[in-house]
Formats: structure tokens, sequence, C-alpha cells
């Protein structure tokens, strides 16, 4: 039985969830793990650098997997993509398990990133192209909201582990995380291939049905349904008169502004990164420690502070949709600027004069910290890309955004314990002053995009002359925004006139009808104003 409906967009987005949920579970589990003393002895003992070099590499995995999709992703679909993703995952989860020193131990990273790559690259493209304009927002959210539970998920595992003796409290950690790359690749043969890939791939029959299953309960014919569908032949058909499809067009300004939506979506990835998460995520049981705790209080605290950041990270279900993007990407700068500059104010404060009352207070100020980026950051860097390109180029700009993520990630990872060992306090200092610096290019450069079907977004940072000619070529685009805030509006006015009683007549058949009223009466007239109100071009701007 095929799931459609709610159904399916409901396991649509927990297909994207669980992607998530692994990538924030790669993300925290190696926080405990380079704290265990087994571990540390197997590796060598390695000096910072070293360190920083066993967590950080597996970030340049992640981007050459994120590369790769720009090819693979258009030529396989979605979901092949992620299934291979989770495959080459399972393979170095299995050799990082296995791990007898640093060489295996990088090497088995850097294969476990190039899965991970693959798929944090893909799922929010899967994502955006299922969801509608009105909600896509609140699903990538969720998804992201997932990251934070598999984040979650580590500091506890580890915690419960400290106590145990051996080295299984470090290698079973590692090859977890297989367990949801399973549940992830099983999960692809159940649901369905982007619509948008399949009409950009000729398969227009197929992209109908997904359409209906999606929104009209499998009637290939309902208006919903149709509406999307030539919205969707419509931009693709705009975008080949074009003649943009290759990686090269990514980085010419053209008609519809290719190299400006590819600095967007890297720019936002790297303003992510250089926010300064990452130096809480990879290293949060150290930044405790520093601040005077035990190793086994440290990790209780890492795994408290996973719940405050996960409460952080629902909020923007109900917010992106609501407030935007722009607003949120201003308070999230703000909060994580004020927070990490009293950080770094406090971590002073501890190497300086031992000040308990300042120790507690980088503990607050920290979770509070991670609120704030769960509120706005984390899911914005993923949302902005995966709407901003054009069908055609989706995939390789994402996978580009997404390689800068795992860039950053690579450059943050690997200077984090040297500048944790040098610059002390400052390490915090800095991060907090760049999320000030952020706010212009975000004033700048980054239109809000809240509302808007994937087509309009498209026809939004193009050029006016671009502009111009959709609206005389591809007349459908915005039909579907137009089409869902009809039948809001309509709801809306049905719930308000609706009576008290919910009976229906003792002659209701349950039927439709679909007579048409006769030709030249007012009736006719009234449904052909309808009719060509609904044609108008859509809301690009």
């Amino acid at each position: 039985m095929q799931l459609k409906g709610a159904a399916l967009l409901n396991a649509s987005t927990l297909l994207a969830a669980i992607g998530f949920l692994l990538f924030g579970y790669d993300q925290g589990v190696m926080s405990g793990v380079v704290a265990n003393e087994l571990f540390i002895e197997t590796m060598g003992n390695p000096n910072s650098g070293l360190m920083g070099a066993i967590v950080a590499l597996y970030e340049i995995g992640c981007m050459a997997g994120a590369l790769s999709t720009g090819r693979v992703g258009d030529m396989l679909g979605r979901r092949k993509t992620i299934r291979y993703g989770c495959l080459i995952l399972c393979v170095g989860a299995i050799i990082q398990t296995a791990a007898v020193n640093a060489p295996m131990m990088i090497v088995a990273r850097i294969i476990t990133g190039i899965g991970n790559g693959m798929n944090t690259a893909t799922i929010p493209v899967y994502q955006a192209e299922l969801s509608p304009p009105k909600s896509r927002g609140a699903h990538v959210a969720f998804e992201a909201s997932l990251l934070t539970v598999g984040v979650a998920i580590a500091y506890w595992l580890e915690y419960g582990l400290y106590f145990v003796p051996g080295e299984f409290a470090w290698r079973f950690p590692l090859a977890f995380q297989m367990v949801f790359a399973i549940v992830l690749g099983i999960a692809s043969f159940i649901l369905p291939e982007s619509p948008r890939w399949l009409q950009a791939h000729g398969y227009e029959d197929e992209c109908k049905d997904v359409l209906a299953r999606l929104w009209a309960d499998g009637d290939v014919t309902h208006p919903r349904c149709m509406a999307e569908w030539e919205e969707i032949r419509d931009g693709i058909e705009l975008e080949r008169r074009e003649g943009v499809s290759s990686y090269v067009e990514l980085f010419k300004k053209g008609k519809m502004n290719n190299r400006y939506r590819v600095l967007l979506g890297m720019g936002g990835q790297l303003i992510q990164q250089f926010g300064g998460i990452n130096v809480i995520s990879y290293y949060l049981t150290d930044v405790f420690k520093q601040a005077g705790m035990s190793t086994e209080k440290a990790m209780l605290m890492a795994g408290v502070d996973s719940i405050v950041y996960f409460l952080g990270a629902v909020t923007p279900i109900y917010t992106i949709e609501r407030l935007g993007r722009r607003p949120l990407m201003y308070a999230g700068l703000i909060g994580q600027a004020i927070t990490l500059l009293i950080v770094g104010g406090c971590q002073y404060l501890v190497q300086t004069t031992g000040n308990a009352q300042a120790s507690s207070a980088v503990i607050a100020f920290v979770m509070l910290y991670n609120f704030v980026f769960g509120a706005a950051w984390l899911g914005l860097a993923w949302l902005y890309p995966s709407e901003i390109f054009s069908t055609g180029l989706r995939a390789k700009g994402n996978s580009m955004s997404t390689a800068a993520n795992w860039l950053g990630n690579f450059v943050v990872a690997m200077i984090a314990p040297v500048l944790f060992e040098y610059a002390k306090y400052w390490t915090f200092l800095l991060f907090g002053i760049l999320n000030v610096v952020f706010l212009v290019p975000i004033y700048l450069w980054y239109p809000e995009t809240m509302g808007k079907s994937l087509e309009e977004i498209e026809v939004l940072f193009s050029t006016q002359e671009f502009q111009d000619d959709a609206k005389s070529t591809a007349s459908h685009i915005g039909s579907t925004s137009q089409y869902d805030k009809y039948r809001d509006s309509q709801s809306q006015i049905e719930r308000a006139s609706r009576p008290a009683s919910r009976r229906f007549p003792s002659n209701f058949s349950g039927q439709q009808t679909n007579e048409k009223p006769a030709v030249g009466t007012d009736a006719a007239n009234v449904k052909n104003e309808y009719t060509q109100e609904n044609e108008k071009p859509g809301n690009y701007k």
C-alpha cells in the first residue's frame, strides 16, 4: 500500500530527520571519545595538532562527499544518492570501530565523512523539493531539530559508557552510528523520488503520480496537483532555454544570477560554522573541563546541554514561517555574539582567579549559546541554500554550499585545540566578534524567501530581463502558492460561516457533480473571471 497525503509528507520529513539525527550523532560522538584515556593511548598519545587532525579530517571527507552529489545526485536521483551515502558511512564506521592507531582512525573518519557528506548535501534538497511553500521552512527546521537529538544521544551514551571499563567505552559509540545509517537506507526504498528530479529527467507521468499522492489522494487531474506540475514544468523549461545545468554556470552571473546564489549559499554555511558552534560541539567536554570541572561532571553537563540545545532547535518549527528567514538570522547572530563574549569574559576570570561563580556562568552561557544557535542558524544554513537554486542546479549548488559548511567545519575543528591551548579565553571572544561582523552581509545581500514556491524563488534572484521573460512565457509560476493561499482563505470563510450543526441534510449523497454553467450566462462569466485571476503571473518580488 502506497503512502498518500499527510502520511507521505510526514514520512518524507521523518526520513530527512533521521538523516540529520545521524549527522548530529556524528558531530557529537567525538566529544566524549577524544576525552577517553584508552582512546588517547590507542592513538599513541597525540599532541593537540594530531588530535585536531583526527577530529577534523572527517570534515574533508564530508566536503568530498558533498561535492560528489552535484553530478551523482542529478544522475542517480535523490533516493539512490542517500542509499550510497549510507553504505559508504557504514564501511567507514566499521573501520573506525576496529582502528588500532591514528592513521587507521583518520582514514576511517574520512570514509565515514564521504558518506555523511553525500547525505547532508542531498537530504535538504529532497525535503525542499517535496514540501509545500507555506511549510517548507518548518519541515527543514524539524529535521534540523533532530540533529540535536543525535548530539544528545551521543553525549548521554558516552556519559553512561564513561563508567564502563575497557575499550568498549569508545569503540561502541563509533559503531552505533551504523544503526541510524541502516534505518535511513531502508527508509529510502519506501518513499518516492523527488517530483522535480523526475520531471527534469523526462519522467512526467511519475512526477504527476508523486504530486497526486502528496496533494490529491492519487488523483492526477486534481487542480492542486496540476497547478504544481505546471509550475514545475514551466520552471524547468525556462531554465533549459537559458542552458543552466553545469558547474560552470554556477559561477557565471547570467540572467539567473547563479554566482550570487552560490555565494549566498556558501556564505550562509560559513557564517554558521564561524559563528562558533563547532568550538562548542566537538570540544564541549574540554570547554567544561577548562571551566574547572572533572571529566565525569563535564560529560554529565554536556548531556544536560544537549537537552537545552534541542529545546532551542524545536522553536523554528513554529517561528520560521511566521517571522521569516531574515529576522531569525539577525536574532541568532546577536544572541550568539552576546553569549560567546560573556563566556570569554567568564573564562578569563576562571583562568586568572579560579572564581567558582564565573565557572557556573560559563556553563550557563554555553547552554544559552546552544539554545540561541538551535533556534536560528542550525536550520537556516541548511534551509536557505535548498531554496535559492533552480531545479537544474539545485543539487550542484547545494553540494557547493554543503562543501563550504564542511570546509568551515574542518578549519574550526582543526584550529580549536590549538586556540584552547594558546589563545585560551580569547577563543570565545574571537568567535563572538565574528558574529557581530556577520550582521553586515545578512543586511546587504540576503533577501526573504518565506512563503514562496521554489520556482518563484528561482525567478526572484534573476535579472529583470529574466523576470519579464518568466511573466510572458511561464505564467504558471506562482500558481502553487496562489492555489494554497486561495484554499486557506476559502477554508477560513467556510469555518467562519459554518452552522452550529454538522449533520448533513437527509438528501445528501456525498457525490460531486462536474456540471458547467451555460455559455453566456452570469455564472459562466464569474467562472471565467476566476480562471483568469488564477492565471496571473506569480509573486516574484
